[in-house]
């Protein structure tokens, strides 16, 4: 607990001295992710929690999705996502918990937005054979993610990816889009449908919520959403926080 509480202390100081620098810029709520890359030198966490109904009272939860990228040099930086997951069915009273696998990557920026050009950058990473072996995968399994952003206005803002995974024997392709609305200071509404496509299925859901810049270093958000396709979750919803260090 005195570890957790020093930590915590840490945190918030090198928030609190941050407050002058430019706002954090992240990948969460949506699934979407942002075409802006960490500075040099600079640390973003970010932790967010999810609950998915599958069904009536069978549950996939994410109890703790810790993700932290972390800018090496002008323009590139490095990711580590470690998440603890768990599955409930309260039909036949099972459950179960553990680390997922470990997933290493990086994220490099291409293109400025120029007119109807669109900010590009691109992310490459691999999610490794390891976890708790209710959710570990059998083999490592390497994902390629394009990233795209236009501002079409003051207030609106336009992101979409497109990226490929290959677990298994499959092939998984997905897309995301994402519409930002700046409702006031620091606060900002989104909408986003998103999909998979693996194995001759389509996998399309809806999210959406709010974003909370409460300072320059320290984001709040909450999401909500449901599935759109058979094979899709029933519903969902999460919450989280980030914070620039």
């Amino acid at each position: 607990m005195k570890k957790l509480l020093a930590f915590l202390f840490v945190l918030g100081t090198g928030v609190s001295m941050a407050q002058d620098s430019d706002p954090i810029v992240t990948d969460r709520p949506t699934q979407s992710a942002a075409t802006s890359v960490v500075p040099k030198g600079n640390f973003i966490l970010e932790y967010g929690f999810l609950r998915e109904t599958l069904v009536d009272d069978v549950f996939n939860n994410t109890y703790a999705n810790f993700h932290l990228r972390y800018g090496v040099i002008d323009g590139v930086e490095i990711r580590v996502t470690q998440n603890y997951v768990g599955f409930k069915n309260n039909i036949d009273d099972t459950s179960e918990s553990g680390l997922s696998p470990l997933t290493l990557g990086t994220k490099v920026y291409l293109l400025e937005e120029n007119g109807a050009v669109p900010e590009i950058s691109v992310i490459g990473q691999v999610t490794l054979a390891n976890g708790d072996n209710a959710f570990k995968p059998s083999r490592v399994v390497p994902e390629i993610r394009l990233n795209f952003a236009n501002t079409l206005s003051d207030k609106l803002s336009l992101g979409y990816n497109f990226g490929m995974n290959f677990p298994e024997d499959l092939t998984t392709s997905f897309y995301t889009a994402v519409l930002g609305y700046a409702i006031a200071d620091g606060w900002t509404l989104f909408a986003e449908p998103y999909g998979f496509f693996y194995d001759g299925n389509a996998d399309h859901r809806f999210n959406t919520g709010i974003i909370f810049l409460a300072k320059n270093r320290l984001q709040f958000d909450v999401s909500a959403g449901w599935g759109l396709s058979n094979i899709s979750p029933d519903s969902f919803v999460g919450f989280g926080a980030a914070f620039g260090f």
